[in-house]
């Protein structure tokens, strides 16, 4: 991913897309696969008797990140495209953040959008589907200046999100399935030079 002012490359801009497209059925799978074992949270009712039911935080906080931050994102598009802002709803925003995408990629603050976008993608898939990507732990970052891991998700068969390695520190350090023996070469030297 790029930031500071360029244009998002076509590999970071086609994630975005399908970020875009899948988080409404995350946002929907976290309520629904979550595990509501967390809190008990205790309403009042009407005749001062009280109704008990249960909620899982994770799954209300990745949920509430969700339609935060892509109404914030609808926000920027509507000001300075002069469109009117669509309901905060997160189908209807995730649609039309996906509908400017193209403008949004080239847009001053495209890398920061696209990183926040795959962040919540994966945190929602965390909460949904937990057991569905086995991590695998590579070593060091090879990125000048970077003191993260890198973390392999190898993803399920029918995964629509694709294996890939993830940075721990920096998700623009992201490397797609098709970049991994480039990305081999440069830990190996990275290793031979320490």
């Amino acid at each position: 991913m790029t930031g500071g002012g360029k244009s998002l490359c076509p590999p970071c801009r086609r994630r975005l897309e399908t970020s875009l497209l899948n988080l409404p059925a995350l946002y929907a799978d976290c309520h629904r696969g979550a595990e509501p074992e967390v809190v008990r949270v205790v309403r009042k009712v009407a005749r001062k008797s009280a109704a008990t039911g249960t909620m899982n935080t994770a799954a209300a906080e990745v949920r509430a990140a969700i339609r935060t931050v892509l109404a914030s994102w609808a926000g920027l598009v509507a000001e300075e495209r002069r469109l009117r802002s669509p309901a905060r709803d997160v189908p209807a925003l995730a649609r039309f953040l996906y509908r400017h995408v193209e403008w949004l990629a080239r847009h001053p603050a495209a890398g920061d959008l696209a990183e926040e976008i795959h962040e919540l993608s994966r945190r929602a898939r965390g909460v949904a589907d937990p057991d569905s990507v086995r991590r695998v732990h590579l070593g060091g970052c090879p990125d000048v200046g970077c003191d993260g891991t890198l973390v392999a998700q190898l993803r399920t068969p029918g995964d629509p999100l694709a294996s890939e390695i993830v940075c721990t520190v920096s998700a623009a350090h992201t490397w797609p399935v098709t970049w991994w023996p480039r990305l081999a070469r440069r830990m190996q030297a990275q290793r031979e030079v320490r």
